[in-house]
């Protein structure tokens, strides 16, 4: 591990007028808060996982939220504490790297980027599926129909991401309000016609509150992280954000996703009989929205769903392309990610290829899986295990680098030390018990371990292959030194030059 000295951020040298990087100081704090949120997508995520968790803890959805927040609010403070360290597009990579291990660093920066890729499988494939249910319920759940329109939304939010990080954080703004005051809305009325005007059908879970589920609640966690995962993307746009309000933005955010999931999934699991739940994943919100209100909120519903997803997909797209963009930028990746457009300030070739590999991973998931339920349960818990790794790393991370002055004082002990140790500890727990305990399918172990492990092949080949000055010296990844070497009108030449 690398033996870092702690010390302040270098001040930001003059800066020309001609600059090679991102567009900084594009973001105010809200404006990174809503983009985080995006990226976790509260609306899809629980389209896409609602049943999954209950599947895999029945009623007992709250304490598998609670539980895993309390790790993440830990993993959300070691971000704030890092980014004040050094804000970079590349984030975890960055950090990881400099403070631990180049090659770990290359590691977790690969890993995020699958799970931005694969990840966006749990985006495309509700927007394909809630959007041809308004045409047809056969189409809806046809896999082909639903990759063709997926496909399609994929291409039409990688223009937006391509265009500007203001282009994008306006898009996400659209949606914010209309999208979560109406799902906290239908969360209400559900449960004032659960409890107190008899719903037919309707299951009251409260019961089931603060009780731990007999089995599953490994599993159920897992999906919880999954639900959770996606608040990262304030720490890849901090370099575009004001300040280094990145670290604050990402912890609000872990809060506000605390909030809305334990309301809105404690109301809706209780809409109708558990079997029905099940028999109705594909289009859950949408069957939510017609049982609660019929058929007018139920296309409500689905102009949420597709809204918020839309969104979320493309804050997933900003994400990898700012992730590829800066390992590109340490020649750890091929100098052609190190592309930023002259008018838009975005890292245009990452976006535009990232964005474009989403479809081949959709094509490739649902392909092989046999039906939409199955497809969106296998890419859920997916999602949860890479998240798991790279939240662990980070989380170690801040330990490990702030090391030095944890014990100087209660509060750097709690925050410093307790908080983001704790958070590690769970994920590193989380990974090992799913392992341990056989609990993970073959397609999840493939799409999670073994995309992880080529991640750790492809490091040594980087550095075989590209020779970068990174894996010699991870001091010069770009990150605190950014300002100045943007000041510079050509990037290094160590490492890939392709």
């Amino acid at each position: 591990m690398s033996d870092v000295t702690i010390k302040p951020p270098s001040a930001p040298a003059a800066r020309g007028p001609e600059r090679r990087g991102l567009k900084a100081n594009a973001l105010r704090m809200g404006d990174v808060v809503i983009m985080a949120l995006a990226s976790s997508g509260p609306t899809q995520s629980i389209a896409v996982g609602i049943v999954g968790l209950m599947i895999a803890v029945y009623y007992h959805t709250f304490m598998a939220i609670l539980i895993c927040f309390i790790p993440m609010i830990g993993i959300a403070i070691g971000y704030q504490r890092l980014n004040a360290w050094q804000p970079s597009a590349g984030a975890t990579y960055s950090w990881v790297g400099r403070a631990i291990n180049p090659h770990a660093g290359f590691f977790a920066g690969w890993i995020m980027l699958m799970y931005y890729t694969v990840g966006t499988v749990s985006l495309t494939v509700p927007l394909g599926s809630y959007f041809l249910s308004f045409f047809s319920n056969s189409a809806a759940n046809s896999k082909y129909w639903v990759v063709l329109v997926g496909s399609a939304f994929d291409i039409l939010v990688l223009v937006v991401a391509a265009l500007g990080i203001k282009l994008s954080a306006r898009f996400n703004w659209g949606w914010a309000i209309f999208e979560y005051a109406l799902m906290i809305g239908f969360a209400a009325v559900a449960i004032v016609m659960i409890y107190f005007t008899g719903l037919s059908g309707s299951v009251k879970t409260i019961d089931s509150l603060f009780t731990l589920p007999r089995t599953g609640l490994i599993s159920g966690i897992l999906i919880a992280i999954f639900l959770y995962s996606g608040w990262d993307t304030a720490a890849y746009v901090g370099e575009e954000a004001k300040g280094k309000q990145a670290g604050s933005a990402a912890i609000l955010a872990v809060v506000i996703l605390f909030f809305i999931y334990s309301f809105v999934i404690f109301a809706f699991q209780g809409i109708a009989p558990f079997g029905t739940m099940v028999n109705n994943e594909a289009n859950i919100l949408a069957f939510v929205g017609d049982k609660i209100g019929g058929g007018f909120w139920k296309n409500v519903m689905i102009v949420a769903v597709l809204g918020g997803t839309l969104a979320s997909l493309q804050a997933a797209i900003v994400s990898s392309g700012r992730i590829s963009f800066a390992m590109g930028r340490d020649r750890v990746f091929p100098k052609f990610f190190d592309n930023v457009h002259k008018r838009f300030r975005t890292p245009w070739n990452a976006t535009i290829l990232l964005g474009l590999l989403n479809i081949v991973f959709l094509c490739g998931v649902m392909l092989f899986s046999g039906t939409i339920g199955k497809a969106l349960n296998n890419i859920v818990s997916t999602l949860g295990l890479m998240a798991a790794i790279f939240y662990f790393l980070t989380a170690f991370t801040a330990v490990w680098y702030y090391r030095r002055v944890v014990t100087k004082s209660a509060g750097n002990l709690i925050l410093g030390g307790i908080l983001p140790g704790f958070g590690a500890a769970f994920m590193a727990f989380v990974v090992i018990y799913e392992l341990a305990t056989g609990a993970l399918t073959g397609v999840e172990i493939v799409l999670g371990f073994g995309l992880a492990l080529v991640g750790l092949v492809l490091s040594f080949v980087s550095k075989a292959v590209g020779h970068s000055k990174f894996y010699s010296d991870p001091t010069t990844s770009f990150g605190d030194k950014v300002e100045a070497a943007f000041d510079n009108p050509e990037p290094p030449s160590e490492g890939f030059g392709l």
